[in-house]
């Protein structure tokens, strides 16, 4: 059965995360459906193929491998590969209806869409991480939907920009997640990590200080002044126009998608373009920094 995360914000303090501290998902394509509690582990992943359109399934069936390409001008996009090779390839749309069409995706100027895509997919295999293009308007893959969705929303970066880099939802109140932010300051300053920080929050004290977060110059500072005890790091006179808003959209997209946490982590691995998420502060960051970092095959 296929259905969105499970969510269950939780702003402030640690009781609502006991337990929870340490789940790794690791995620080929989607992720299981049942809701996590304080004293389950997680659930194993649905498996990628319950996701496939009907056609691509048949196909996947048949011998071939495949390769989610993105949505472009309102259908999907895969490749079918045989045998693992690049020359036995074949590229087909599925449309919302779920009919398929085979052969190049041309743009309205007639150049190649189709081309751009795959670009963008060996980009990926070889250790890229930006979402795949579209698909945040696809209701293909719901993880990809999700990774692209959140490319798209509030966040600041910590680290440098060459880095690998994970996404994590944070409440500036929350415990856990300042724990998990002075676990990640070692890797961030060497070089090793980029963390790109999704503040959100209803209540207003995660509100405002998060608005704030996404407007000074410096968010990994001014954090790491907050957390040490100087509230006006992040005080409501440094908010600017346009950051509320910000805000309430990064608590409408956890909201809506029915996450866990707060903090929720979401990256792309390098080593094979797979998505992986983690509920709570893991046990380990070092493991989670291994995961992050490792080579692209």
């Amino acid at each position: 059965m296929l259905t969105s995360l499970w969510l269950n914000i939780r702003e402030q303090g640690s009781e609502g995360m006991k337990g929870l501290a340490g789940i790794l998902i690791a995620v080929a394509l989607l992720f299981a459906s049942a809701p996590l509690r304080a004293d389950e582990t997680a659930p194993a992943a649905v498996p990628s193929e319950a996701t496939l359109p009907p056609a691509i399934q048949k196909m996947k069936d048949r011998g071939g491998t495949v390769y989610f390409l993105g949505h472009s001008y309102g259908v999907d996009g895969w490749r079918i590969t045989k045998d693992n090779d690049e020359t036995k390839s074949m590229y087909v749309y599925v449309t919302p209806e779920g009919g398929v069409l085979m052969g190049i995706l041309l743009r309205p100027d007639g150049t190649n869409e189709t081309g751009a895509q795959i670009e963008a997919l060996r980009a990926k295999m070889g250790g890229g991480q930006a979402a795949v293009p579209g698909a945040d308007k696809s209701s293909a893959l719901k993880t990809e939907r999700l990774y692209a969705e959140i490319e798209k929303a509030g966040w600041v970066r910590a680290g440098d920009d060459k880095a690998p880099y994970i996404y994590v939802f944070m409440n500036t109140l929350c415990d856990h997640c300042q724990e998990f932010w002075k676990e990640l300051q070692d890797p961030i300053k060497s070089g090793k990590l980029q963390v790109r920080l999704v503040p959100f929050g209803q209540v207003e004290d995660n509100r405002l200080s998060g608005a704030a977060l996404l407007s000074v110059d410096n968010p990994a500072a001014a954090w790491d002044a907050f957390i040490g005890g100087d509230k006006s790091a992040l005080s409501k006179d440094k908010i600017k126009d346009g950051m509320l808003a910000r805000i309430d959209a990064n608590t409408a997209l956890f909201r809506d998608w029915k996450l866990q946490g707060p903090p929720f982590t979401l990256y792309r691995k390098p080593s094979d373009g797979t998505l992986a998420a983690m509920v709570g502060k893991p046990d380990n960051t070092l493991l989670l920094l291994a995961d992050v970092r490792k080579e692209a095959k």
